[in-house]
């Protein structure tokens, strides 16, 4: 009995010991981060610029050149949320996606997209249960969340010819709106048309601008890192602006 206490006392010690650190404590700029973005876009109205709701993101860019976007979409207007995070190579090739949905009714579920050469792995995760599937996929492919700002990455991929028509593959996660449904991917190819050079003015300020259209989608895209600076539906009253940006350097 003695001993069991005795052993029993040895591992409640070993349990709340401090961790041990390889090295000394970082006190300065995360090695993992290069640079930061953070912006905000708002859906409203395009006749009246009514409130609909808003988009929060932030862009992590890594060393290697990858970067890595945290985004959170709320739906005001419909009761419905979105989080997502992507994590997508120096050409903007995904690498690992997770998405949560919300509808009016609740929770919705998840899918989680993983790339390994040409291999997409998802995995879906709902109330009413789960399923994992596996597809082969070419190696400029993109995986479409629903993410308003994720949409700059996604028209990254694709050969552009002469008149500006770029074809593309694409891995859509599709979740409906009265959550109904599991959320599933579906692959499937998507022709995009740039349309030229654009300055545009949003609440951020005034950008140079690459403006594109994806079936009845505009995008107008900026820089390096493809921010969204707005987003317009031709066929509805319906788009995203700009009204925040801010970018931090590590030292």
């Amino acid at each position: 009995m003695r001993q069991l206490l005795l052993i029993a006392s040895l591992l409640c010690a070993t349990a709340v010991q401090a961790p041990v650190y390889a090295q000394e404590e970082n006190t300065g700029p995360n090695v993992n981060v290069s640079r930061e973005i953070v912006g905000t876009l708002r859906l409203q109205t395009k006749s009246d610029q009514r409130f609909r709701g808003t988009e929060e993101w932030r862009i992590f860019v890594h060393p290697d050149g990858s970067r890595t976007m945290i985004l959170t979409k709320d739906f005001v207007a419909a009761n419905a949320l979105q989080i997502m995070t992507a994590h997508v190579d120096q050409n903007f090739r995904p690498i690992d996606v997770y998405a949560t949905y919300w509808v009016p009714d609740g929770y919705r579920g998840s899918i989680r997209v993983a790339l390994d050469g040409t291999t997409l792995r998802a995995v879906s995760e709902a109330p009413t249960g789960s399923n994992t599937e596996e597809v082969s996929v070419p190696d400029e492919v993109s995986v479409v969340t629903h993410g308003e700002s994720m949409n700059g990455w996604y028209l990254a991929q694709g050969e552009r010819d002469a008149e500006g028509t770029h074809k593309a593959t694409y891995y859509i996660l599709g979740p409906t709106r009265d959550g109904s449904e599991m959320v599933r991917g579906r692959l499937g190819p998507a022709t995009f048309q740039y349309l030229g050079k654009e300055t545009v003015t949003v609440p951020a300020g005034t950008f140079e601008t690459e403006r594109y259209l994806l079936t009845n989608i505009e995008m107008w895209i900026t820089g390096e890192d493809r921010i969204l600076v707005k987003q317009s539906l031709t066929d509805e009253d319906k788009e995203y602006v700009l009204t925040h940006l801010e970018e931090s350097q590590a030292d």
